[in-house]
């Protein structure tokens, strides 16, 4: 009764927050006469973070609809070794059909020993449960990706992350949503398994889960999740298989794309007219970087994905998908100003000597806001870092200009590939057994 009247307050101080936020819309713009820069920044992240609380009370997740398509697991790994046997583990041990699943698991020219513990693991189950293909050099995780697309039939492939777990029940529930023929793509919850590791990993896990459970779940209502999670996601084979050349061989400002791997394809299949939903009954667990070197290249590899994804996405989504174009537009403007609405409030604050706090006032309330619905969902003693993750990813924000900067280096993607490397054919993919290509 106590943690259910603590959930109940925790929710009527979301819609308080909710509440606070409307007024603070007219209080700044009244307060910033004649700058119109930050007035209209307030006016499009209020509204955007006020729709995501509307929007993800409309949220239900998939209902099991009983079905059990083909399902193809496919799991790329680069350097992985130490992590790579536990993701097939426990693949293996997924609550689902053995007759209707199979594990394909792709070496993307490794230059450790994860090949041979991809090798030992497939070893512990029958031949051919576990198919092993090795692409014999480094061509980035968008090639192993489609090789393993490629090496199977399948009518479901679900994309697993080498360092990622899934629940034991995760796949079966993950497929119901695609009873739904107009559904191309599902995307599971993921949840930090390292959330205990220091502070940065417990931001970082308050912050996956109101991503996912706020965001994603507003995003799935308009039928426009933008970005299905590499970790943990499902894609209808029919929506990927007559685009798939094109995104693999994706070029951008004449540069190979290196990075944004699933962005981009989500971006794709929403363009061709898919829908895409968030499932949050389908969980998986995976790592976060703990150390704020990692962290950072990390944001700057996503921030470069999201500021060519993003305008990308805005171009077309007022033809594939149009109810969400709003919500598209919004997020793309206001994340595209947010850097240059910092900069503003700081110059003003040192040179014109205006008091930064009514700027604050606004980001403590959306603080408090992410904060109360992960205690409201969540009761585990961490909502308090949902609240001081906002700030530190608004810290992050000026990030962004390097990216937009740097977005034709692929250097800072997560493998560095040859830009004229032929694609990832695999040779022979033997239904029985590991095969190295190359």
């Amino acid at each position: 009764m106590t943690a259910r009247l603590a959930s109940l307050a925790a929710l009527a101080g979301t819609l308080l927050i909710c509440v606070l936020i409307g007024w603070h819309v007219g209080v700044k713009v009244a307060f910033l006469r004649g700058n119109i820069v930050t007035p209209l920044y307030t006016i499009l992240v209020s509204s955007y973070v006020l729709s995501r609380f509307v929007l993800a009370a409309f949220y239900r997740a998939p209902r099991d609809a009983g079905l059990t398509p083909y399902v193809a697991i496919v799991v790329p790994a680069f350097n992985e070794g130490a992590a790579v046997a536990r993701t097939i583990h426990s693949c293996m041990a997924l609550d689902y059909p053995a007759d209707r699943m199979e594990l394909v698991v792709v070496n993307d020219g490794s230059t450790d020993d994860t090949w041979e513990r991809m090798l030992a693991a497939a070893a512990d189950y029958p031949r051919g449960a576990v198919r092993c293909v090795d692409l014999g050099e480094n061509l980035g995780k968008r090639a192993a990706m489609a090789a393993g697309i490629r090496a199977t039939s399948a009518e479901i492939l679900v994309f697993v992350d080498s360092d990622s777990m899934p629940a034991p029940g995760a796949v079966r529930k993950l497929v119901q949503g695609f009873a739904d023929p107009r559904v191309g793509a599902i995307s599971g919850l993921t949840y930090v398994r390292n959330a205990e590791t220091n502070t940065l990993t417990r931001m970082q896990a308050a912050r996956y889960y109101v991503s996912f459970q706020l965001l994603k779940s507003a995003e799935s209502v308009l039928g426009a999740v933008t970005c299905c999670s590499g970790c943990f996601a499902a894609y209808r084979r029919a929506a990927v298989a007559p685009l798939l050349d094109r995104w693999e061989h994706q070029r951008f400002l004449g540069t190979a794309c290196t990075y944004g791997d699933d962005r981009a394809l989500t971006n794709r299949v929403v363009k061709a007219g898919w829908i895409t939903r968030y499932d949050s009954e389908a969980e998986a667990w995976t790592d976060a970087p703990d150390r704020y070197r990692k962290f950072f290249r990390q944001q700057l590899r996503w921030k470069k994905s999201w500021s060519r994804e993003g305008p990308l996405l805005l171009s077309h989504v007022w033809r594939s998908r149009t109810r969400a174009l709003p919500s598209v537009a919004v997020q793309t403007c206001a994340g595209l100003l947010s850097p240059i609405v910092i900069g503003l409030t700081l110059a003003r604050t040192v040179v014109g000597g205006h008091s930064p706090l009514i700027y604050f006032l606004g980001l403590y309330l959306v603080s408090m806001g992410y904060a109360l619905v992960y205690r409201t969902l969540r009761n585990d003693g961490m909502w308090l870092y949902a609240f001081l993750g906002t700030f530190f990813y608004i810290a992050f924000s000026p990030q962004l200009l390097w990216a937009i900067a740097r977005i034709r280096d692929g250097k800072w993607g997560t493998r560095a590939v040859d830009e004229d490397a032929p694609p990832a054919y695999p040779r022979v993919v033997a239904p029985t057994g590991a095969v190295r290509d190359g």
